[in-house]
């Protein structure tokens, strides 16, 4: 695929490592080779996707066996956790790369949709006179709104019969595709998410749990759209919402 520049060079490319001659040399190719551009392309993307996926490992605790296995030696906290992250990463890049980066980029992208809608419920659950950019009384505005940002018609589920009332939505920045967020509040003023973007993955993919200290977000794709839902609830009781969830979106009409 590359005359002049071998693989690894793309690699440090895309990661800032390269200078001089080399620099030039990797510049001349991307310049001519359309393949090289897109090479280089996806490995930063790689390389952000990485970083959604892994960076919160820099806030969890050092588990007690590793702290235990010290015998006693101090354990840089910092040190321990760089070393971890770049483990992951190394192990991450190399399945990518080596064997077989369709479903291993799929699996980051996931834990990455899961990552961002649990951040942009911690962002906005919390707030108390400003939830929401459009409130349920312009529902309809809402829908129309978000389905054009995103890219895709959207459904707002009804979620009375599970004691959620809808307060309204927003639309959030991402770094690849345009996000909205639906908000719901249950009597005892606790709140759930439902997170929306387009879907860029495959076009199907099954009903997928992650718990953070608390916060269950329950996440799948369909067809075009990428959602997940984010909410301090049992696990059994989340998947029964994100049923129907789902039941909802899919319904024709």
């Amino acid at each position: 695929m590359f005359e002049t520049v071998e693989n690894w060079a793309l690699h440090a490319y895309a990661d800032g490592e390269l200078e001089g001659e080399e620099k030039q040399a990797v510049e001349a190719l991307l310049a001519r080779d359309e393949a090289a551009r897109k090479a280089v392309a996806a490995f930063r993307n790689q390389k952000q996707q990485l970083h959604r996926a892994y960076d919160a490992v820099l806030e969890e605790p050092v588990p007690s066996g590793i702290l235990a296995s010290a015998k006693g030696r101090k354990l840089p906290r910092l040190h321990w956790v760089t070393s971890l992250v770049a483990g992951l990463a190394l192990v991450g890049l190399g399945t990518m790369l080596g064997l077989g980066t369709a479903q291993h980029f799929d699996q980051v992208q996931q834990a990455s949709l899961a990552n961002r809608a649990a951040v942009a419920y911690q962002t906005f659950a919390p707030e108390v006179r400003h939830p929401v950019e459009v409130s349920a009384d312009d529902q309809d505005h809402l829908k129309a709104w978000l389905s054009k940002r995103i890219g895709t018609e959207i459904k707002i589920p009804d979620l009375q019969q599970a004691g959620y009332t809808l307060l309204g939505g927003r639309l959030l920045a991402e770094d690849e595709n345009p996000a909205g967020q639906l908000m719901y509040e249950d009597a005892d003023k606790k709140r759930l998410t439902i997170y929306l973007t387009a879907n860029t993955g495959p076009k199907e993919q099954a009903l997928l749990l992650s718990d953070k200290s608390g916060l269950v977000t329950c996440y799948w794709r369909d067809g075009a759209l990428a959602m997940a839902i984010s909410a301090d609830m049992p696990h059994e009781a989340m998947m029964s919402l994100a049923k129907d969830i789902y039941e909802q979106m899919e319904a024709k009409g």
